[in-house]
C-alpha cells in the first residue's frame, strides 16, 4: 500500500513542474497578446510540433496538451498528435533492455508516422468545419443580436438603430479561458503604483490563477493515479500479462483498451511483454499509440463530455485498426 502511495506521488510530481510551467507562460502570452495565442497554438505547424515533443518519454506534455486543449489553445489535430507520439514509460523500459533496443526503432517509426497523418487528417477536416461555419456566421439575420465564437473567444454583437436608419454595433468580449474565465486587469489609467501595488497586481494576474489550477489539477492526477495504482497492485500486472499474451489476433484490440489506462502502468504492461515476446509488434504498437498516460484523467476532468468522448474513441478505435493492420502484415 505504501509503494503505491509513493509511486503514484512520485509519478504525480513528475508532471507538476511541466504543467505549472506551461500554465503561467500561456497566462502571460494570453494577456501580452489579448487572446492571439489561439491563432499561434493552431497553425499549420502545430501537428508536427505536438509529434516532436511528444516522443519525449514521459505523459508530462500529454498532459499539458490536454490542459491546453481544454483551454481551446489547440485544436484536435495537435491533440491526436501529441497523444499518439506520446510513450510514456516504454522508450526508457525498451533502452534499458537488450532485446528492447533493437524493437525499439519500428515501434517508433510507426507511431511518428501514423500520429503525423492523424494530427494532419484531423487538421484538414477542422478547417474544412471552419470555413463552412464561418460562411454560416457572416450571413446571419442584422436584425437581431447574435453570439458567435471565433477562436476561444466568446463575442457578443448587439445591434440598435437609430433614427437615421443605421445601425449602432456594440461589442463586448470576454476572453474564455476553457474551465474558467476573467478580466483583465489592467493598471488604472493616471494612477501611479507603488512597487508593492504593482507586485500584488502582477501576482494576482499571471500566476495566481495559474499556480491554482495547477494545483487543482495535480490534486485530480495524483487521487488517479492512486486509484489506478491499488487496482494494478490487486489484480497483479502478471495476471493482465499472461491474459494479453494468450489472446492471439485479439492482442491489438485488447492493447488498446489497456492502452487507455490513465496510468503509466498501462504502457509497461505493454512493452515488458513486447520486449519477452509476449506481444507482437501489432499489440505493442496499438497498445502504445492510444496511451497518452494520466492525460485521459484530465481530459475527462478538463473538457466537455462530447469531446471527451470524441477523443477517446477515436484514439482506441484508430490505434485499433492500426495494430490489427501491422498484425494482418505478419508482425
Amino acid at each position: 500500500m505504501g509503494e503505491v502511495l509513493l509511486d503514484a506521488l512520485i509519478d504525480t510530481l513528475i508532471i507538476l513542474p511541466f504543467l505549472l510551467a506551461m500554465n503561467i507562460i500561456i497566462e502571460l502570452v494570453e494577456y501580452k497578446m489579448s487572446g492571439k495565442t489561439g491563432k499561434a497554438l493552431k497553425g499549420g505547424f502545430a501537428p508536427l510540433i505536438g509529434t516532436a515533443v511528444g516522443i519525449v518519454p514521459q505523459c508530462g506534455f500529454s498532459v499539458v496538451a490536454t490542459d491546453l486543449f481544454s483551454k481551446k489553445k489547440i485544436a484536435f489535430g495537435t491533440l491526436f498528435a501529441v497523444y499518439i507520439a506520446t510513450s510514456d514509460e516504454a522508450l526508457p523500459i525498451m533502452l534499458s533492455n537488450p532485446q528492447g533496443v533493437v524493437k525499439v526503432l519500428p515501434v517508433l517509426l510507426i507511431k511518428i508516422c501514423f500520429a503525423l497523418v492523424v494530427g494532419y487528417a484531423a487538421f484538414g477536416v477542422e478547417k474544412l468545419i471552419e470555413r463552412k461555419s464561418a460562411k454560416k456566421t457572416s450571413a446571419f439575420d442584422e436584425t437581431n443580436c447574435g453570439k458567435i465564437e471565433i477562436n476561444g473567444e466568446s463575442e457578443t454583437v448587439s445591434h440598435a438603430h437609430t433614427d437615421d436608419g443605421h445601425d449602432s454595433t456594440a461589442h463586448e468580449t470576454v476572453h474564455a479561458h476553457g474551465c474558467h474565465s476573467h478580466a483583465m486587469e489592467e493598471k488604472p489609467i493616471g494612477v501611479i503604483e507603488t512597487k508593492k501595488q504593482r507586485a500584488g497586481r502582477i501576482w494576482r494576474v499571471y500566476f495566481k490563477h495559474p499556480i491554482l489550477h495547477t494545483l487543482e489539477v495535480i490534486a485530480y492526477i495524483f487521487a488517479v493515479n492512486v486509484i489506478f495504482g491499488l487496482i494494478v497492485y490487486y489484480v497483479g500486472e502478471d495476471k493482465l500479462a499472461e491474459f494479453m499474451s494468450s489472446t492471439g489476433y485479439l492482442q491489438p484490440v485488447l492493447a488498446a483498451l489497456v492502452g487507455l489506462i490513465p496510468n503509466c502502468a498501462g504502457s509497461v504492461i505493454i512493452t515488458e511483454l513486447y520486449v519477452v515476446g509476449g506481444l507482437n509488434l501489432g499489440g505493442a504498437v496499438a497498445g502504445l499509440s492510444v496511451g497518452a498516460g494520466i492525460a485521459y484523467a484530465v481530459l475527462v476532468k478538463q473538457c466537455k463530455p462530447r469531446d471527451t468522448a470524441i477523443v477517446m474513441t477515436a484514439m482506441f478505435v484508430l490505434s485499433a485498426v492500426l495494430g490489427i493492420c501491422v498484425t494482418a502484415c505478419g508482425y
